[in-house]
């Protein structure tokens, strides 16, 4: 009786109150207690790297970061870790491509911003940096528990640029920043085009975090795909 009464509270609450996805919760039901084998495409800093060190204990972890002195660094930040980090970009052909590196260096990109965020828009350097493909770095059938990409722009190419690894279901979870206002030149949103191309490959949208907002409006939201 007191069970079936306080299962109920707790039903309510969990409808009432959760607004915001907790992440590790999600993951943790996803991969238990497994090590898992991570790719981390726009690693920056390594914020997530460290979030992720704090739950799960990894096979390997491949990290891919254009901005020299931060592949670097994560290389002696994360040294401990069985961790490969390369200084390149992900699109969807291998080249050599521009790049704008900004003081805010999450911000920088393969392309130039609007006038979206005027008070961030302080671009330190344009230089080219080598760019390879998913499926030419991942050729083995090796299988990836968990890829996370965040590159400004440029993740409709990396997906493009992975088909062959999403049709062989390679990688099981995807965690994408997706994107509702243009902030980039000649870059329009991508939330569409991204949960479109995934649903091809049979991966299923299972949650949203991490929503930022302009004016009331939605700019960006990171998306988890899980392959169904």
């Amino acid at each position: 009786m007191f069970l079936k009464y306080f299962q109920k509270i707790d039903d309510i609450s969990s409808y009432l109150f959760s607004s915001v996805c907790n992440e590790k919760k999600l993951l943790k039901s996803i991969f238990k207690n497994s090590r898992i084998f991570y790719v981390d495409i726009g690693t920056n800093e390594g914020s997530f790297v460290d979030f992720l060190s704090k739950i799960f204990k990894f096979k390997k972890i491949v990290c891919f970061e254009p901005i020299n002195n931060l592949a670097r660094n994560l290389d002696k930040r994360f040294s401990h870790l069985n961790i490969e980090v390369n200084n390149l970009a992900l699109s969807n052909i291998s080249s050599t491509k521009k790049f704008y590196e900004y003081s805010i260096s999450s911000q920088s990109s393969l392309y130039k911003q609007n006038n979206a965020y005027k008070s961030i828009k302080n671009l330190k350097k344009i230089y080219e940096v080598k760019t390879i493909s998913f499926d030419k770095k991942f050729k083995k059938k090796i299988k990836i528990d968990f890829c996370k990409i965040d590159a400004q722009g440029e993740e409709i190419k990396i997906l493009k640029g992975m088909k062959k690894n999403l049709k062989l279901k390679n990688i099981r979870l995807i965690k994408i920043e997706l994107s509702f206002l243009e902030t980039y030149i000649n870059v329009g949103s991508n939330y569409f085009e991204v949960i479109s191309f995934l649903k091809k490959f049979n991966y299923k949208l299972i949650s949203i975090s991490k929503i930022k907002f302009k004016e009331n409006k939605i700019l960006f939201a990171d998306a988890y795909f899980l392959s169904s």
